[in-house]
């Protein structure tokens, strides 16, 4: 049974990030992805986000994955959508790709993974990514592959950012990290955590003990273990 903490090992994450922004330490993880490994009838059909997904899935082939993302490819539904208001016919493979497990799915297919996938969608898709993962170790899963993917909305009536980018974190069985879930007893809106993957990938890099994923009813306390 799934306690309010729970534990586990990272045996690797990595990151790919597009923006214009300065990341500062960041600035690393803007990279071109390996796609390789992928035909180039079948790389041509991805979108670059996409692409970063499953650049870095390359080496967790036989994994489970679970793919976590607030939106999914929303830009592509988006497009859809200007089809339809258009009484413009929709192409299938648009349909196919625009759903919000595409990605892993796709994956699975390049690279001939039969494990199993999830997909969920959440505000903060990191920390409901690793939960979704840590809860495998109960179905004799000793190591997830767990993809945070974001897309910026982007359209007529919405320009956000034009931020893209793919998390990737294996997890495993231990106990070096934990997260601690906890009521958010007095939400406060200019508390709220907006990018809890650049958070991870900050904290990670400065080798921090602990810091907070803030949602407005939960509140997530990351923990090194192996620090305290």
């Amino acid at each position: 049974m799934l306690q309010n903490k729970f534990y586990f090992n990272i045996a690797k994450f990595d990151a790919i990030i597009d923006t214009a922004a300065d990341l500062g330490k960041l600035e690393i993880y803007k990279k071109s992805p390996n796609l390789a490994h992928i035909a180039p009838i079948e790389r041509r059909r991805l979108s670059k986000g996409a692409r970063f997904c499953i650049s870095l899935l390359k080496e967790c082939e036989n994994l489970p994955v679970v793919f976590s993302s607030k939106h999914g490819e929303i830009n592509r539904c988006f497009a859809m959508q200007k089809s339809l208001a258009a009484y413009e016919p929709l192409s299938p493979a648009s349909f196919c790709v625009s759903v919000h497990n595409a990605i892993p799915a796709q994956n699975a297919i390049f690279c001939k993974n039969t494990a199993e996938i999830s997909a969920i969608s959440a505000n903060l898709s990191l920390e409901n990514g690793i939960l979704n993962a840590v809860m495998k170790f109960d179905e004799n899963c000793d190591k997830v592959a767990v993809l945070s993917y974001f897309e910026a909305v982007n359209n007529e009536l919405l320009k956000n950012s034009d931020l893209i980018y793919a998390v990737l974190i294996i997890v495993e069985k231990g106990k070096n990290f934990s997260i601690e879930i906890s009521p958010n007893l007095e939400p406060n809106l200019a508390n709220l955590t907006q990018n809890s993957d650049f958070s991870f990938l900050s904290n990670l890099t400065k080798k921090q003990k602990s810091w907070q994923s803030i949602e407005e009813n939960i509140i997530w306390k990351w923990c090194d273990e192996t620090a305290i």
